[in-house]
């Protein structure tokens, strides 16, 4: 199958990002993993506060590839520095989930109109992630194909803020941000679907 999305090319990230390794020889992966979390809370709430303070989308991109950085070091620290732990596989699953929560939910209060299709955009990307790790049970790959996973939603974000804060500046009348909601909605029932195909193509 052929592999939808743009997991893939977080290892061609990681060469451009590689210069930045000597500055981190001496911390942990997994404070750098953590460190997320944080960064996470801080971009939701510029999105909460972006509908009123529009040029607050335009940070938030910056903090998303900011969350993007920080979110592929860390695992190329524990690579070539060779750190890598049980705890810090762990930390490098849970950390940027937890991030992308809470940056979700900072965009979905923002606005009355945002909420329900938040949520419901929310449980659609739990839904990704399940289906992406179940198959470990049976000793199979994670699965990372479709066209809305976790990498391609914080670049979908990025390209859908900035067309948003556009939108304000320029008075388009178009919603960018339930754009944004709709998209990952849809996007993501395909993306299970797709994982789940992947899961069961070959006899377990």
């Amino acid at each position: 199958m052929m592999k939808i999305g743009l997991y893939h090319l977080k290892y061609s990230f990681r060469k451009v990002i590689f210069f930045l390794l000597p500055f981190f020889k001496k911390v942990d992966p997994n404070v750098v993993s953590w460190s997320l979390i944080p960064l996470g809370i801080i971009t939701a709430i510029t999105y909460f506060f972006a509908p009123h303070i529009h040029w607050l989308y335009l940070l938030a991109c910056g903090l998303i590839f900011l969350r993007m950085v920080i979110g592929t070091l860390d695992g190329l620290m524990a690579a070539e520095f060779q750190k890598s732990t049980a705890k810090g596989e762990m930390a490098n699953r849970i950390a940027p989930e937890i991030a992308d929560m809470c940056l979700i939910l900072g965009i979905a209060f923002s606005s009355f109109y945002y909420s329900t299709l938040g949520l419901v955009a929310i449980t659609m990307c739990w839904a990704v992630t399940f289906f992406g790790l179940i198959g470990l049970v049976a000793n199979r790959k994670i699965q990372s194909v479709g066209p809305v996973g976790q990498t391609d939603r914080i670049v979908a974000l990025i390209v859908f803020s900035i067309c948003q804060y556009l939108s304000l500046y320029w008075a388009w009348n178009f919603d960018f941000i339930m754009a944004f909601f709709l998209w990952v909605i849809i996007g993501s029932v395909i993306t299970c679907a797709l994982r789940i195909y992947s899961l069961f193509k070959k006899k377990m």
